[in-house]
């Protein structure tokens, strides 16, 4: 396969950064209006029906199995009811900084299940980057003045982190389709399924219309939609599948300091040498973990992520029997 340019995974990593980084100040402003698992419903749904969009216009149907909407459907309870779901819940007495600094778990969570799968100890310079990543967001913390929420929704943020690991590894390593874009489609699809009937479970219609969502709820739910969803975890699962999973999640570290940021903008937070600091030690953390990353997708414009999206992939790759760097998928 033909590596892309730096610029290609530029695009793709600067996508999860910075596009997630935003949907936490999104998502609060979302469930200010919406109630949270019907938030994450709808995003769930607009976004499985642009991608199927996409799929149609790219070309002819493939044919899914039974065993690919196994592993879309394991992968959505954990991604969007277990991780997305308990952090809309909790954003709405959590700010979105604050929810954003609990979610710089995932990385040491994917890293933990993946060595307890493998049964192999993670490179040095990746458990360097950790370590250096959770200095920086203990000193974002510790200098951080805002202790909204009780204690269940801390609970509820850590489950959360984890949910988002488990569902990732399920998603990297189970059965799915030649197409990027079809599988993404399928998880969710399935997410949109499983959250809304939970939304319904829970009682969240009750007492609930449309015409109370203001237009900036509306915008958010958009933003969340079409950035956060279609672009930013398009972006994510192509970078699942073509580099490691540790690489893939540093942006949990980042996200924090883009979330404390906008929240600056907006009023929300207050920044202070403290925070600066924490972000060199992101930022730090960041080049370690993907200083060897196991191999890069192929395409070669800026945009290649969003092409292979809908480019289907050689059957050893997918099965997971060609060995790549060492074996390191």
């Amino acid at each position: 396969m033909r590596p892309p340019t730096r610029l290609a995974l530029a695009a793709a990593f600067a996508s999860v950064y910075l596009f997630w980084g935003a949907t936490f100040l999104a998502i609060r402003y979302a469930v200010a209006d919406i109630p949270p698992l019907l938030t994450i419903g709808l995003r769930c749904a607009g976004g499985a029906a642009i991608l199927y969009a996409w799929v149609a216009v790219r070309g002819p149907a493939e044919r899914t199995t039974a065993a690919q909407w196994a592993t879309a459907g394991a992968a959505a309870v954990l991604l969007f009811l277990g991780c997305h779901g308990l952090l809309a819940w909790a954003e709405q007495r959590v700010s979105s900084g604050q929810a954003a600094l609990f979610m710089t778990a995932i990385p040491l969570f994917m890293v933990l299940l993946e060595t307890l799968r493998t049964r192999r100890r993670p490179a040095n310079h990746v458990l360097a980057g950790l370590a250096l990543g959770t200095l920086g967001v203990a000193v974002l913390t510790g200098g951080a003045g805002d202790r909204s929420g009780t204690l269940l929704d801390r609970i509820a943020l850590i489950v959360s982190a984890f949910g988002w690991a488990a569902g990732s590894l399920v998603a990297r390593h189970g059965a799915r389709p030649a197409s990027v874009a079809r599988g993404t489609a399928m998880q969710l699809a399935a997410g949109a399924a499983v959250v809304l009937a939970a939304s319904a479970v829970a009682g969240e219609l009750a007492g609930w219309h449309p015409g109370q969502v203001t237009v900036r709820a509306a915008a958010a739910l958009g933003f969340l939609i079409v950035c956060g969803t279609v672009l930013g975890f398009g972006a994510y699962t192509w970078l699942l599948q073509t580099t490691t999973a540790a690489a893939a999640t540093t942006y949990a570290f980042v996200n924090p300091v883009v979330a404390l940021a906008l929240a600056w903008l907006v009023g929300d937070e207050v920044l202070t040498s403290r925070s600066l600091v924490a972000a060199l030690f992101v930022v730090g953390a960041v080049v370690l973990i993907r200083e060897r990353p196991a191999r890069r997708p192929a395409g070669r414009g800026w945009w290649a992520w969003i092409g292979a999206l809908n480019k289907p992939r050689s059957r050893e790759i997918l099965s997971g029997r060609t060995p790549v760097h060492g074996g390191r998928r």
